[in-house]
């Protein structure tokens, strides 16, 4: 009986060979795991590297958030004075790294810092089995995810890569994730190339299982990354216009395509709905050095369409198979993203140049797919020659980059680090005040503490633009009042400043003398914190209607705001109490007459609601960018605030629980059919 199984050909699932053939692919896999595992090993159990001024520190923070508050992702209240949770960063590596937290207990760093390893190590395993699903040759694809895991082709044709990465043979990938943070985007380029397997796949098989699975895995692209987002939309133009697979018909395809990508977006939508995307959006040219889409750039991306359209024609004409013509259109795209923004300043999208990573990856796709054939014609011994040529050619190469990685990746003593004394000290003498933390202390401050920042971690999430000024205002600003006042209008009670000789890593604050008289409340070497006098350091205040400011407050002055500061301080006015009950829940206590509101330091936003008694209350903006309250009450009131999202985020949940619940009945319909037609 088991010589019978043993004999018997693989499903298609497993490949088109033998049960043996079945085991070489998870042996290649397996060994381009390793590969990578081998270089980046330190990773998996290192807590803390030298790398300081990482933005990795942010992502480690929202790890750390997440872990602690599973059942609310609504709001979160610790960045720019709250923002929706949507607005932090795409989630799905901060879930998972969270997961890893609360089930093993390990530091914050290290459960990220294994997760990011192993993603890393993932990434040509994926890479392996996406080209083997599209060309049906191991080989080809394991040449493929070999030389993606070795050599990086952006250093090779761009001379600020190369020098950046210590030689025409850095270890590039690497690079970005432990120097500068990058994980999300090494995550989504792991997920990129599962998720055009998966399509297809579901393409081949056209069951509802793998078309829920192809869903599944498109939506985690942009779930992990923005620019894992479009590159994953580039991807998928390459796929369609190489042509369809043998048997299929194009218009339904199409269509299928389409629709198993809308299907996609259904199952994000909370994370990813239209208002996230507005805010990503017009925080983008800020974050790409005021960006901006002129004719320049649009005759640029105009002609890359119209090259990427006559390619896919050309490539057709020559007959070339399939998954080559894949491969060359996908390089082509990604390759005119990255080195039009690096060899000619121009930009097919924001950011240009960080596509590098998605071209080395279509570049060693396109490399595989186009020479193996050529390769294909040696005869055995040539063929083995060739093999063990290249094996001795990237051991010296692997060896280097594990040296240069073991550099990267050094660990440190967390616990010696201004960026961890002052979390700790925060904790213990300001728990819960709103904190303005620069540079790379601001980046740890939540991997360490629950203390909010009128700053944070990730600028394009941003929604209220007034807290640009405010940030700006600190950083440039020559005037101690005027930064003062920006901070006491938005519920700061304390700065942390440092001077030249400051252990923090950017050292962003231009003119740290404009703080001096300040009250001093901790001193280590160069690194200040100084209060920020307020009357209470409540982030609700009484006052009246007119009180409130009637202009949007100019950069340089905050005469406009006078009223609201004297507001704020005036002692006539009852104190009100604020309290987070979670996350997205908060109450606020006051002894009100008629007339009264309150004013709430907390970026307004659309899916705040107010009650009193049960009873709904006017609730808006201001023209500072925050949160007032109309509670309409007399005497002891107290005010619930909760936060829904609004009528799109109420939508956007209902369409996830509609997709996820057709897709499960899809399935199950599927199983039940073929069952029927077993038993028939």
């Amino acid at each position: 009986m088991l010589k019978d199984c043993v004999k018997k050909t693989c499903p298609h699932e497993c490949g088109h060979g033998t049960l043996r053939a079945c085991a070489t692919s998870f042996g290649c896999a397996v060994l381009l795991f390793a590969l990578n595992a081998c270089i980046t090993l330190r990773l998996f159990r290192t807590g803390y590297t030298h790398q300081m001024g990482s933005i990795e520190a942010a992502y480690v923070g929202l790890a750390r958030y997440a872990s602690q508050h599973w059942n609310d992702m609504g709001w979160f209240p610790l960045w720019y004075g709250g923002i929706p949770y949507a607005d932090t960063y795409p989630p799905l590596l901060h879930w998972i790294c969270g997961l890893f937290l609360s089930l093993t207990g390990v530091s914050p760093g290290l459960a990220y810092h294994f997760v990011t390893a192993l993603l890393y190590s993932l990434g040509p395993v994926t890479l392996f089995w996406m080209a083997w699903r599209l060309c049906g040759n191991r080989v080809c694809a394991f040449v493929a995810g070999a030389g993606y895991s070795i050599v990086s082709p952006s250093c090779l044709l761009v001379k600020e890569i190369r020098l950046d990465a210590g030689g025409w043979f850095g270890v590039r990938r690497l690079q970005d994730l432990v120097v500068y943070g990058e994980a999300p985007h090494i995550a989504s380029l792991c997920l990129l190339a599962l998720a055009i397997g998966m399509l297809h796949v579901a393409i081949e098989k056209r069951k509802p299982g793998y078309w829920v699975a192809a869903a599944l895995a498109i939506a985690s692209v942009p779930m992990s990354n923005w620019l894992g987002g479009m590159a994953l939309a580039m991807g998928i133009a390459a796929y369609v216009f190489a042509g369809l697979p043998s048997g299929q018909k194009p218009i339904p395809t199409w269509l299928r395509i389409g629709a198993v990508c809308v299907y996609a977006y259904a199952l994000a939508v909370p994370w990813l709905s239209p208002a996230t995307i507005a805010v990503i959006r017009a925080n983008a040219p800020r974050m790409a050095h005021d960006y901006e889409f002129d004719a320049r750039q649009r005759l640029f991306t105009s002609g890359v369409a119209l090259a990427f359209l006559l390619a896919a024609w050309i490539v057709s004409r020559w007959k070339l198979p399939r998954h080559t013509r894949f491969a060359l259109l996908f390089l082509l795209v990604t390759a005119s993203a990255a080195l039009g923004g690096y060899w000619f300043n121009l930009s097919l999208v924001p950011q240009p140049g960080r596509y590098h990573l998605e071209m080395d990856m279509a570049f060693w796709l396109a490399a595989a797919f186009a020479v193996w054939p050529l390769a294909g014609r040696l005869n055995r011994r040539a063929a083995v020659a060739a093999a063990m040529a290249a094996v001795v050619a990237c051991a010296p190469v692997v060896v280097r980059q594990r040296r240069a990685a073991r550099e990267m990746e050094r660990p440190i003593d967390i616990h010696r680090t201004i960026e961890y004394k002052t979390a700790q000290w925060l904790n213990r003498n300001l728990p819960g005040a709103r904190v303005f933390a620069p540079g790379s202390i601001g980046f740890w401050l939540n991997a360490f503490s629950d203390s909010p920042q009128i700053g944070g971690g990730f600028d394009n999430g941003v929604t209220n633009p007034l807290v640009i000024h405010v940030i700006f205002q600190i950083f440039f600003g020559e005037r101690q009042q005027l930064a003062v006042d920006l901070m006491r209008a938005y519920g700061v009670d304390a700065v942390i400043v440092g001077g030249r000789d400051s252990a923090e890593v950017f050292h962003p604050i231009s003119h740290p003398e404009k703080f001096a008289g300040m009250t001093e409340l901790w001193r280590d070497g160069g690194d200040v914190i100084y209060e920020v006098p307020r009357r209470s350091r409540s982030l609700a205040h009484v006052m009246l209607a007119g009180d409130l400011v009637q202009l949007p407050p100019a950069a340089y002055d905050s005469i406009a705001m006078q009223p609201y500061l004297n507001a704020l301080e005036n002692p006539a006015y009852p104190p009100a109490e604020f309290h987070w009950r979670a996350p997205s829940a908060a109450s606020v206590t006051a002894d009100l007459r008629p007339g009264q509101i309150l004013s709430v330091q907390m970026s307004w936003d659309k899916g705040w609601n107010a009650s009193v008694d049960g009873r709904p209350v006017p609730i808006r903006g201001d023209k500072l960018g925050q949160v007032v309250v109309e509670p309409r009450c007399s005497g002891p009131c107290t005010v619930e605030l909760n936060y829904d999202g609004g009528a799109e985020g109420r939508w956007a949940r209902t369409i996830q629980r509609l997709a996820f619940g057709a897709g499960a009945l899809w399935i199950l319909t599927g199983v039940y059919r073929r069952r029927k037609n077993v038993s028939a």
